[in-house]
């Protein structure tokens, strides 16, 4: 079973319905005890840095996020998702100080370069299909095109790290892979037969550690 963390923050039902359609069962949820217990976990998201964090925190889902991903189980983080297991981000930060974020993957979320976007005539946030390169994962294709909408990047302190990029005025970081975290900042549940495939490889690697559980 996957557990999908619920902190109200997130696009959960189409992640549920997507994976619904590929045969796997999950459960959104708000309990600790259920995300220790399932075989992987998705932490999806849409909205602000600030607020998620403090949702996750009222909720005590932030520990559960943690251990999760030091478990080894599989752990997949989407969009907002994938922003919160940086150190930090700098959406809503006053002063130069960074909003604190979960610290799994360290690095820090970043706003999009006015004179690499909007200077351009590039929109921010960044919404609608891009092609992804650079990448070095184990779930993701050169070439392949996935569905983004955001305002900020990840930018991770190791570039090890990186599992694919992306161009949007710059060349950043959209997605993450290490050990059992994997992370995007497009929607995988929004992106058509591709993201679909996407989803089924992370959800085949749940099947396999239930399996042997």
């Amino acid at each position: 079973m996957i557990a999908i963390v619920d902190y109200k923050m997130g696009n959960l039902a189409s992640v549920k319905k997507a994976l619904a359609a590929l045969h796997y069962d999950a459960i959104k949820t708000s309990d600790p005890k259920v995300i220790e217990s399932a075989d992987g976990v998705i932490l999806p998201g849409v909205g602000a840095f600030a607020p998620a964090m403090a949702n996750l925190k009222a909720a005590g889902l932030d520990a559960a996020v943690k251990e999760a991903c030091a478990s080894g189980k599989p752990f997949l983080g989407i969009c907002l998702g994938m922003q919160l297991l940086l150190d930090g981000s700098e959406e809503g930060a006053e002063g130069g100080e960074l909003i604190e974020g979960l610290g799994i993957i360290p690095g820090t979320v970043r706003k999009f370069p006015a004179d690499a976007t909007t200077d351009k005539g590039l929109k921010v946030p960044q919404m609608g299909w891009n092609s992804l390169t650079d990448c070095k994962g184990s779930l993701l294709n050169d070439g392949d095109f996935v569905y983004f909408v955001h305002s900020f990047y990840c930018d991770p302190a190791d570039d090890a790290v990186i599992a694919a990029k992306t161009e949007y005025g710059i060349k950043y970081c959209c997605a993450l892979e290490k050990g059992n975290i994997f992370a995007t900042q497009f929607h995988p549940e929004k992106s058509g037969e591709v993201g679909l495939a996407i989803l089924s490889k992370f959800a085949r690697r749940t099947k396999i550690r239930g399996e042997r559980s």
